[in-house]
């Protein structure tokens, strides 16, 4: 389903429930509906930043395009949208239930085959019933990686500027970085409790993570991908520079029992 209609549905929902809200608190309720709808519209603009997402470069829609086309059609949608994430790693978190992730490792290295896996796998997250939990997840991890973001920009400037005053060597320098870090200690302090909280909501959100990660295994092998998936996971084992990978590990053993 394109996305414009499926915001415009969205739409017609929220004005329904809009009025009705309305009625039992004049003003302030229609006002309430409207205000959380579009605070998730706008939260896939926010993990975009706080997530490091981007839309592929040309080198990468020319291998992506075609194997996101042959995803879509077995799982028969064609309403997702495709991002990219700078990482290393096989797979990408979900930012929300329309906009789905690929690594650039993937994006830029994996055979065509087992790119449409990892693709189907990142797809299987946010099929059917799946998409709520992955929803839920990217509402509730964002808050913390959008902190996160928010407090590196603050702090960013600070060793670029004090590098700056040492060589001009003029007491203006040096006031330029006492007042900007004096500025970022401050927000950093102001914003340590929600950061706190926002990391305690994260953590309890990553505590089913493996199963998501099972679910979404098993849509990508319903969907006839799970030969080139777990091709894809033992490659990334005998690769992995640090040990051996459990997690990968356990997710390969998992494919392999799906797959008889």
């Amino acid at each position: 389903m394109p996305v414009g209609a499926v915001v415009g549905g969205e739409g017609a929902v929220v004005a329904v429930v809009a009025i009705g809200l309305h009625l039992v608190w004049p003003l302030w309720g229609a006002g309430a509906a409207i205000a959380v709808w579009a605070v998730l519209l706008t939260a896939p603009l926010a993990a975009s930043r706080a997530y490091g997402y981007r839309e592929p470069e040309e080198a990468e829609r020319v291998r992506l395009e075609p194997a996101w086309r042959n995803v879509q059609r077995q799982a028969g949608t064609d309403g997702h949208r495709l991002v990219v994430v700078e990482s290393d790693e096989l797979n990408a978190c979900t930012p929300s239930w329309r906009t789905v992730a690929v690594t650039s490792h993937a994006a830029r290295s994996l055979p065509p085959g087992r790119l449409e896996a990892v693709l189907a796998h990142e797809l299987g997250h946010v099929l059917g019933v799946r998409a709520v939990p992955a929803f839920v997840h990217a509402q509730v991890t964002l808050p913390s990686r959008v902190l996160v973001w928010a407090l590196r920009g603050l702090w960013r400037p600070v060793a670029p500027m004090w590098k700056r005053a040492v060589a001009w060597h003029r007491p203006i320098g040096f006031l330029a970085v006492l007042l900007l870090a004096a500025f970022a200690s401050v927000a950093t302090a102001v914003l340590a409790l929600p950061t706190g909280a926002a990391f305690a909501a994260a953590w309890c959100a990553r505590l089913p993570r493996g199963r998501a990660e099972a679910r979404a295994d098993a849509a990508a092998v319903r969907l006839g991908f799970g030969a080139e998936l777990v091709a894809a996971v033992e490659h990334r084992i005998e690769n992995a520079p640090h040990g051996l990978p459990m997690p990968l590990v356990r997710r390969a053993q998992g494919l392999r029992r799906r797959l008889g």
